[in-house]
């Protein structure tokens, strides 16, 4: 597919910690980038950029859920020094699971 400076696509960018789903996905074309990248985006925020508006909302909830997993981590971490995490498990609204991962303990 060939894109010159104002088509469309749509750009993900990494979440901080007050991000919402809107924050992190959004439509610009390669002019409206270079504005972006001119305005304070860094690379270091890892641009993604997709041609399916469903795929990087997709791919922003998943950034946005793996922040979020992390902070609560780490803040049960600094809660409860004592505990140890070693597995997260989200749950969708029906009940259902929807991911879960095995936290590997750190090696000395």
């Amino acid at each position: 597919m060939r894109y010159g400076p104002d088509d469309k696509f749509w750009v993900v960018v990494d979440p901080k910690p007050h991000s919402t789903l809107e924050d992190l996905v959004f439509e610009a074309s390669l002019r409206d980038l270079d504005l972006q990248f001119k305005g304070g985006l860094q690379i270091d925020e890892n641009p993604t950029l997709f041609t399916d508006r469903q795929e990087a909302r997709l791919e922003a909830y998943g950034r946005l859920t793996a922040m979020r997993a992390s902070q609560a981590i780490l803040r049960a971490g600094r809660e409860n020094p004592d505990t140890r995490i070693d597995r997260v498990e989200i749950y969708g609204a029906d009940g259902t699971l929807v991911f879960a991962a095995d936290i590997p303990q750190e090696v000395d």
